[in-house]
């Protein structure tokens, strides 16, 4: 499983929600795997996972400094 910090830096990176799909290719990590360690982070509060417009996509984004200001 990879570690979630290299996760969140990746996505915190991009700076936009990127599919699950991508991003499992991308760490060269199956998806379970994967998905497990963004629901970890999710509940951190770190990252949002929802569907993408596209049936049976699941999307994932990084949460910055700016979601939580006003």
């Amino acid at each position: 499983m990879p570690q979630k910090e290299v996760v969140y830096n990746l996505l915190a990176v991009k700076k936009r929600a990127v599919a699950l799909q991508k991003l499992s290719e991308e760490l060269d990590t199956p998806m379970p795997h994967l998905f497990k360690t963004l629901k970890s982070l999710e509940s951190e509060g770190l990252v949002e996972v929802y569907y993408g417009k596209e049936k049976a996509q699941v999307m994932v984004r990084a949460k910055t400094i700016e979601d939580f200001m006003l």
